[in-house]
This record gives C-alpha cells, structure tokens and sequence, in this order.
C-alpha cells in the first residue's frame, strides 16, 4: 500500500494500491462492491479508464509522469469511458463522494510514498 500527499506534504489519500501490470490494470476495480473511505486504485501507465461491470460511482485524479494532476473526474457512473488526456501518465480511482476535492486542483503536484519514504512516481513499480 501507498499514501498519496500533495507536494507541500498535505495527506490526501492513505491506503492506495499501486497497480502496474496490463491484466490487473484492465481489471481495476471490476467486481468490486465498494472501496473504504480512504481507499483507492493507482493504474500506472493509464491515460483513460472505464466503469464497464462497476458497482459504484468513482472520483478520479489523472496524474503526469511527473505527478501533475491533469484532469479531475467526479461521479463517474457505471457503464462509461474517461479520457485523462494526451499529458496522463496514471489515474488515483476512489470510490465517490468522500474525496475532499478543496484540497486538489489540477496543476497540483503529487507525491507517492511506499514504506514511509517519499518517491517520485516513475519509480514506484
């Protein structure tokens, strides 16, 4: 599990899995009855995702490589496609509503901790 802060050290999310590999990317969240508060699902590299098979609405933070937010997508319903752009490198997929969304702002940065130490997200893998 990671934690995911704003560049300045604000948390934001605490208990992410970070997902890498194409099988499990294209699963994502698939079957999933719901996420905790708190939760959520890293997809790295991933410039859109869809909700086909989902049980939820989902909130969304498109990253770059270099851990700029590029697009906010809140409610995503089940059953539809979302485009984070040509500059998305990953996506942070929460279960909606919970996200407190005054805390981020595309062209935020974000860091990406494993182990309590904070990491660039190109080497988190």
């Amino acid at each position: 599990m990671i934690s995911v802060f704003r560049t300045d050290g604000l948390p934001l999310v605490h208990n992410v899995e970070w997902v890498s590999g194409s099988w499990r990317r294209a699963c994502g969240l698939i079957g999933a009855a719901s996420l905790s508060t708190d939760q959520g699902l890293v997809l790295v590299p991933c410039r859109a995702i869809h909700t086909w098979l989902m049980r939820f609405a989902l909130d969304v933070i498109f990253f770059s490589r270099e851990g700029r937010v590029v697009r906010i997508a809140t409610r995503v319903k089940p059953f539809r496609m979302v485009w984070g752009g040509w500059p998305a490198w990953g996506v942070l997929e929460m279960q909606s509503g919970w996200f407190p969304w005054a805390r981020l702002k595309e062209g935020d940065g974000l860091v990406f901790t494993k182990n309590s130490f904070p990491c660039a997200t190109d080497s988190i893998e």
